[in-house]
């Protein structure tokens, strides 16, 4: 087959996936495609590296930022057609506002402010995209389709990519020669990363289908979603068919699966799980956090059951080069945006292996305890919201605890408008408590 006939043929894939997805959500406006794409765009390659332009962290990329512009414009010109009330968003959400604005202030003290503010204005993009989706007559409805659009998206065309276009679906490790697959992603990890939290929203999707099989008025969402999720699945276990590809992913998704069965026996049996999970969330974010320092793996088992060295690939050297840069400025960090260069990236490593130490080089130990104490506050909200929204709140605890744990060998925490933070983001703007779902539904809104 012809890379140009494989591109219709994927193509035409992709747009039945997506009309079967419109007719089921009919109710949902047009305006979600715009946070679709965000989160397309959240979890890809930069504009910049399709279109073959070379630049730096530093210089950034003029078409990546003209299209981010572009969105956040579109998303705050509906906001206001919708008369969007800022302050009750800003005020429900004033965890998330205040890491937010805690990135700008950064900005004073990093040694590249232009750049830092540049890099903040990304992440109040994803303040944007959030509250677009909670300005819906059905913010959870839109966002199950946000996120199915971009995973229609997203899997089919890394496929393509992967064996047709190797140009800008595959790469080799400079060091090995090793193949790897990236597909729409911009590395291996990245493209691991998108499969599993994909995974696991397919395999929810799928599961509350089973549970109202009987109502469905169509079977084709299902068989869609069924070939998404074993598309998901093959493309997670690389070239070499085999889920120690990347062994981050890998844990996060069975990390993922063990906490929503976990969850849904939990609630069926009636059992308490708010002190649970919430230890849970916080003994990940210790450990993730205090590792990189001593520069030792709690349990060297699992590693080696992953099929990696006790190093975990290298990454204790990379925590060992960069925690004295993370000692200098242990409280405040280097600001947002203003740690890494093209030379620190060609000396060490692209990042730090570990969201926690990545956070801390940029935001310092006060950032870090902001982004935890949000993470763990949008945890108790979604265990208080299991009795009103079962369905929403135990996928939302699942991905949070996935996130923690991807974050232990991976990079996604410190930046909201990064894939799966972004997720997040979106969770805490669409994610209500007892009262404030009493109020809505007053209104006639579904929440």
């Amino acid at each position: 087959m012809t890379p140009q006939l494989a591109f219709i043929l994927a193509s035409l894939f992709v747009g039945f996936a997506l009309y079967i997805e419109h007719k089921g959500s009919d109710d949902t406006s047009m305006a979600t495609w715009i946070p679709s794409l965000w989160l397309l765009y959240s979890a890809s390659k930069q504009l910049g590296t399709w279109l073959n332009i070379t630049t730096t962290i530093e210089a950034g990329s003029l078409p990546d930022r003209y299209f981010l512009l572009t969105l956040g414009a579109l998303g705050t010109l509906v906001l206001l057609r919708r008369h969007f009330s800022w302050s009750g968003a800003l005020k429900k959400n004033n965890l998330l506002i205040l890491v937010v604005s805690y990135m700008l202030l950064s900005a004073i003290w990093s040694r590249v402010p232009g750049i830092s503010l540049r890099r903040w204005g990304r992440e109040a993009i994803a303040v944007i995209m959030a509250s677009l989706l909670a300005s819906e007559q059905f913010p959870i409805k839109a966002f199950f389709s946000t996120l199915r659009r971009a995973i229609y998206i997203a899997l089919p065309y890394s496929l393509l990519l992967i064996k047709y276009f190797p140009l800008y679906g595959r790469q080799y490790n400079r060091w090995t020669g090793e193949l790897t697959w990236v597909g729409v992603a911009s590395q291996k990890n990245g493209l691991a990363l998108l499969c599993a939290f994909s995974a696991v929203f397919l395999i929810w999707s799928l599961w509350e289908s089973l549970l109202k099989w009987n109502l469905l008025v169509s079977k084709l969402p299902v068989l869609i979603n069924i070939l998404m999720l074993s598309l998901s699945l093959f493309l997670m276990m690389g070239p070499g068919r085999t889920f120690k590809y990347s062994a981050t992913s890998f844990l996060s998704l069975l990390t993922g699966l063990i906490i929503l069965i976990f969850l849904r026996i939990a609630v069926i049996k009636g059992i308490g799980i708010k002190g649970i999970i919430i230890s849970v969330a916080i003994a990940v974010i210790f450990i993730g956090t205090f590792m990189p320092f001593s520069g030792k793996v709690p349990i060297k088992e699992i590693p080696m059951m992953l099929g990696r060295d006790p190093t975990l690939t290298g990454r204790i050297q990379i925590w060992n080069a960069l925690v004295p840069y993370a000692i200098k400025k242990i409280i405040l960090g280097h600001g947002f945006g203003g740690f890494w260069t093209t030379s620190l990236r060609e000396q060490i490593a692209s990042h730090a292996h570990n969201g926690y130490l990545d956070t801390i080089l940029d935001l310092g130990f006060t950032g870090l305890i902001l982004f935890s104490i949000f993470l763990i506050s949008i945890t108790v909200k979604c265990i208080k919201s299991i009795n009103i929204k079962p369905d929403f709140s135990l996928l939302c605890l699942s991905i949070i605890i996935m996130f923690l744990i991807h974050n232990v060998g991976e990079v996604s925490l410190g930046n909201i408008s990064s894939f799966p933070c972004s997720l997040i983001v979106l969770f805490s703007f669409l994610i209500h408590d007892k009262k404030n779902e009493i109020k809505i539904n007053s209104r006639g809104i579904d929440s």
